[in-house]
């Protein structure tokens, strides 16, 4: 019984203990009305400046807001980690006093400011806006809960509020501050500049969001090569700062740097300098510091040698400035005389204008199609980088080095006048003209060739095989449509005759009402894909091997005009089927042998192929094996197992 009754005598002493000292200083806490929840009200609000002072460590750190970015000013300039300062800022904009009690209340309680760890305190904090500058005091944590002592700026009251505080105050240097070298964004860039140690320069600005190289020449740059590079310039982090007030830059060969980045825009101008490498094993990590800075910090670079050859490849490699899709006109010159010009009129089409001592032009229908594919070509022409060149032959060649390019009497040129500039939407205003000479093949790699534009000095080598893609004679730009005859135009007549043994496989006419359609669709009209010779032969070679045409098919078409009827007979030599997708025919009265076109083929195919007694070949059809002789093909099993 005596000792249930000590028990319950000692809880209600530690009960009156705890009330005491822990809740009576508190329980005259000073009456707080909306806003004053807030340890710091209204001071909060709109603050530019900040200065963490730590009395242990005797180390200060200030951050103050320029604009609209924070920098650290204290102890080293600085771009500050934007997510710390305003984590900072949030904590005092909603610090929540859990309990407020006046300075003058604890000495009537024998407490002192010491006591709560605010004489002095552990850290002083340090804010304002405008000049405004207002200091409060971080003490200890409270032996109950997870809250902390703050003395006011007025040094008037004492606050409890969130330990939270303490934790973003007490953030190291290194998270504070911003691990990035250069604050500008790609967009807002117009001019950036490399320098090498040996004084080696490349500079690239913009204009309407067109890169030009300034330096070394002033030339047209690849913005894809631009904007890659110079996004992994701004992309640069540094590791950690070595030195914030060195004594001497040229132990880290930063007092003549081995490289110099200058990124310039409409609000800043940054410049980062790069020393030697930290250690010989590792190369990759190097010395850095920005311009007008002295602190010293490491940084990781793992392209020095792309930033070496900027000038090489932020070159754009394309040869012509002008789009070839917007040409208007192309002419085609050999030996310093025009051979034939390409004019493309007002309803989008073109024709050929071919010289005539008595007419001047002579005028041709031209193929669309032809024309197109010939300036998509001309569009894909760029300098190509090699063993033996990087593409750039030559920047300003004298007569001699033309003459050893073959380019100083070019035996064969292209001239062509556009309404636009590549990478560009306005007109050009009158067409810009640009000539393309051609010069002879690299020595050491047939594969290349020289050439230049009329118009500037730079020397290029290009892929000769893309060059040889480009139609140079007349015929292969003439218009596709074999035959011209009236949209009306029906075929009366069809006839299809083997010319081995003068086998007729298909013979029919309208009246038969059994005319192949897919075939009759494919005729009307006769589209080629494209002109092989310009003259007709009476052989062809297929997969390497000389064959005579394989069939004639006869076809007449019929239309009315008026109160007319016309008719007109024509004769289509066809070669053997493959089973692929060549299939060639030659005319006569055309004067030409060409290449079908698939839809043509497919149907023909489906006419002639059951018609004709052949054997069934071993292997797939390939086009770099000869086909058989006609002696081959028509043997019997029986004569093959012989």
């Amino acid at each position: 019984m005596r000792l249930k009754i000590t028990l319950t005598l000692l809880i209600i002493l530690l009960g009156l203990l705890t009330y005491i000292f822990y809740i009576d200083p508190w329980s005259s806490r000073l009456p707080l009305e909306g806003e004053d929840d807030n340890a710091l009200a209204s001071l909060a609000v709109d603050i530019d400046y900040l200065r963490i002072y730590d009395n242990t460590k005797n180390r200060a750190l200030t951050l103050e807001k320029s604009e609209n970015d924070w920098m650290l000013t204290e102890p080293f300039l600085w771009q500050a980690n934007t997510f710390a300062v305003e984590r900072i800022l949030t904590q005092l904009q909603f610090l929540d006093t859990k309990v407020t009690f006046a300075v003058d209340r604890i000495d009537q309680t024998g407490s002192s400011l010491a006591e709560y760890g605010l004489a002095p305190p552990s850290l002083t904090l340090e804010f304002g806006s405008s000049g405004s500058r207002y200091s409060i005091g971080i003490g200890k944590a409270t032996d109950l809960g997870n809250h902390l002592y703050l003395l006011s700026f007025d040094k008037t009251k004492i606050h409890v509020v969130d330990r939270s505080l303490l934790d973003s105050l007490s953030i190291d240097i290194e998270s504070l501050r911003s691990p990035r070298i250069f604050r500008s964004n790609i967009f807002e860039v117009n001019s950036w500049n490399l320098q090498l140690q040996d004084n080696l320069r490349t500079r690239v600005t913009k204009n309407e969001n067109i890169w030009t190289i300034e330096t070394p020449i002033n030339t047209r740059a690849d913005s894809i090569e631009v904007n890659t590079l110079l996004g992994k310039l701004l992309e640069l982090k540094s590791l950690r700062v070595l030195q914030p007030t060195p004594a001497d830059l040229r132990l880290f060969g930063l007092q003549q740097p081995s490289l110099r980045i200058a990124i310039e825009s409409d609000q800043s101008r940054e410049a980062l300098e790069i020393g030697n490498p930290i250690s010989p094993t590792d190369p990759l990590i190097r010395y850095g510091k920005l311009e007008n800075r002295n602190t010293v910090f490491e940084i990781e670079l793992d392209y020095v040698p792309e930033l070496e050859k900027a000038q090489t490849n932020l070159r754009d490699r394309r040869i012509f400035e002008i789009d070839t899709a917007y040409a208007t006109s192309v002419s085609f010159e050999r030996d310093g005389s025009e051979s034939f010009s390409l004019q493309k009129l007002e309803t989008d089409e073109w024709e050929i204008l071919i010289p005539d001592e008595e007419q001047g032009f002579m005028r041709e229908k031209g193929s669309n199609e032809a024309v197109k594919d010939a300036l998509d070509w001309l569009n894909k022409i760029k300098a190509i980088a090699s063993p033996i060149s990087s593409g750039f032959v030559h920047d300003a060649p004298t007569a001699a080095d033309l003459e050893t390019y073959g380019l100083e009497v070019p035996e064969y040129s292209i001239r062509i006048a556009s309404g636009r500039l590549k990478d560009r939407t306005e007109e050009s205003k009158p067409p810009k003209v640009e000539t393309l000479l051609f010069g002879d093949l690299h020595s050491e790699d047939r594969t290349l060739r020289y050439v230049k534009l009329a118009e500037s000095d730079f020397v290029y080598l290009v892929s000769n095989d893309i060059l040889e893609m480009i139609p140079d004679v007349l015929f292969q730009y003439h218009s596709r449509r074999l035959y011209e005859i009236p949209g009306d135009a029906t075929i009366n007549k069809l006839s299809i005759t083997r010319l081995s043994n003068e086998e007729t496989l298909l013979y029919t006419s309208i009246e038969d009402s059994n005319l192949p359609v897919e075939l009759v669709d494919s005729l009307t009209p006769l589209e080629v894909k494209s002109y092989l010779f310009d003259q007709y032969t009476s052989t062809v070679s297929i997969a390497g091997k000389r064959q005579s045409w394989a069939y004639l098919m006869s076809v007449t078409f019929q239309w009315a005009s008026a109160d007319t009827g016309h008719s007109k007979s024509v004769e289509l030599y066809v070669s053997e089927l493959t089973g692929g997708p060549l299939l060639l025919g030659g005319s006569i009265d055309r004067n030409s042998v060409f290449e079908f076109r698939q839809p043509f083929i497919d149907a023909f195919s489906s006419v002639v192929f059951d018609r004709v007694k052949r054997s069934v070949p071993q292997e797939p059809f390939d086009s770099d094996l000869p086909l058989p002789s006609e002696g081959e093909e028509h043997a019997s099993p029986d004569a093959e197992q012989q």
